[in-house]
């Protein structure tokens, strides 16, 4: 009987341990921004931007021809397939002339 005890002593506790580390997180306001920023980007991935929302901050200023992640591995891929080809896009310069 006496293992059984401690076993339901130790999971009664590791369960109030549990509930106060989940109430804990869920009053940290960062915690909802970070759900809230998730739920909006999976969202606006599966439905589209709705037309009607205001601008986002930093999104009236932002310069559309900045180079975008997707841009910057595709980059990435090219250089590397370059690399292992042993083509370069830039070639070296040339021996200075006399």
């Amino acid at each position: 009987m006496a293992p059984q005890f401690l076993f339901r002593i130790f999971y009664t506790l590791y369960l109030g341990m549990e509930n106060k580390i989940v109430a804990g997180i869920l009053r940290l306001p960062s915690f909802h921004r970070g759900v809230r920023r998730i739920h909006r980007t999976v969202e606006d991935i599966r439905y589209g931007r709705d037309p009607l929302d205001p601008l986002r901050p930093g999104e009236a200023t932002a310069d559309p021809k900045k180079v975008q992640p997707d841009n910057f591995f595709r980059h990435f891929v090219e250089e590397l397939r370059n690399q292992i080809r042993g083509t370069t896009n830039n070639p070296p310069p040339s021996p200075p002339k006399q």
